[in-house]
């Protein structure tokens, strides 16, 4: 079997095999693409008003954290590269409560000191983002900065909000007007990378209804005894379908800097090569070396937002990638990575899917990915 006819195999079975509904994976070497295919459907569940149709190319997912990279650190880049920000910048007031000592550099890195996660929709009404950003700052820290690396949702929320106040404007508006507008995906009627505030939830275009892959049910029987947080907070809601599947961000309004872009494949593919080339406006290749170096704080396998390999092949990308591959997962089910040194040129792999649905329960993404790499490697 050639290594197209491998891959295309994997991923129809990873279908079958209830990975994930359905996805759509792109592979590109050097400026060649050789992959692009959809596989499987957009969503079985009968909330689903279009279930069982077909993904297409041009599907789109909910990104997860790849929103951390694509969004919150390409607009740091940006942001250091017009001396907006630096990287050894401090924190400023008010966020400086929840890592006292920390730079931007730092929160990048995660290894400010800050804890990996706290569920403040349990405690926060819909949609008041600052008093999310109050509950972060309220938040005893983990340790000292660069102690250790802590992957953490509440460093990038406080970058997000940052970046907000160095661009003078709200985090959506700027992402569509720094880097999807220079990148060609700033069309409101069919926009294929951006935010979607959750008050829109309910007014989701019919152009849209059959491009968007849901995530999460919201039905308790479909969780047992469990009844997690989330469903109540969501009370009423049949299932996340244009609305952000994470629910610190959904009660943030749906823009957040961990959290809220959706995209389709090729939008995400051609923004990851804008990396690659430092072609994403005002980076230059110093300045994208400086934030694949790696991390220097022990056992961390981070740059500046990217993640690297790790070094026992027990990660995303297994024993696939070179180690000085760059990328990032999501928790939805995707993720993007650039083997910028790869044998016979530079490789990048997306795979964007909607695994959490119908439910978040379904780990069985954790041992697909590194099979993925390796199969897309072969290309």
């Amino acid at each position: 079997m050639d290594p197209h006819a491998r891959l295309f195999a994997l991923l129809e079975d990873a279908v079958l095999q209830g990975v994930f509904p359905g996805c759509v994976a792109i592979v590109s070497r050097g400026d060649a693409v050789v992959y692009h295919e959809a596989h499987g459907t957009l969503g079985e569940h009968p909330a689903f008003v279009a279930a069982g149709e077909p993904a297409s190319r041009d599907t789109i997912y909910d990104l997860a954290s790849l929103t951390k990279v694509l969004c919150s650190t390409s607009l740091a880049a940006i942001a250091i590269g017009e001396r907006k920000l630096a990287l050894d910048d401090e924190v400023p007031s008010p966020w400086i409560r929840a890592c006292p000592g920390a730079t931007l550099g730092d929160l990048l890195e995660h290894c400010g000191g800050l804890v990996a996660h706290r569920e403040y929709f349990t405690e926060v009404l819909p949609y008041d983002r600052n008093a999310v950003l109050e509950k972060v700052c309220g938040t005893p820290r983990a340790c000292a900065p660069r102690e250790r690396a802590i992957y953490s949702d509440l460093g990038f929320m406080i970058v997000g909000a940052w970046l907000e106040r160095a661009f003078d404007g709200e985090l959506d508006r700027i992402f569509a007007d720094r880097i999807a507008y220079a990148l060609g995906f700033d069309d409101d009627r069919l926009p294929r990378l951006g935010f979607r505030r959750v008050f829109a939830e309910t007014m989701l275009p019919s152009a849209l209804e059959r491009r968007i892959a849901p995530t999460e049910v919201y039905d308790a029987a479909l969780h047992g005894d469990a009844s997690p947080s989330h469903l109540r907070v969501r009370s009423g809601v049949p299932l996340a379908h244009g609305a952000v599947h994470d629910d610190n961000a959904w009660v943030m309004g749906g823009v957040a800097g961990h959290a809220g872009l959706f995209g389709d494949a090729w939008a995400v593919h051609e923004l990851v090569r804008a990396w690659q080339h430092a072609t994403l406006p005002g980076l230059d290749a110093k300045l994208r070396d400086r934030f694949w170096q790696p991390s220097t704080v022990e056992g961390s396998t981070r740059g500046l937002g990217f993640d690297g390999p790790s070094p026992d092949g027990s990660g995303a990308t297994g024993d696939a990638l070179g180690p000085r591959a760059v990328g990032h997962t999501g928790y939805t089910g995707t993720s993007a990575w650039i083997d910028p040194h790869a044998q016979g040129g530079a490789r990048t792999f997306v795979l964007l899917s909607n695994r959490v649905h119908p439910v978040r329960t379904n780990e069985a993404i954790k041992a697909f990915r590194p099979a993925f790499h390796r199969a897309a490697m072969a290309l």
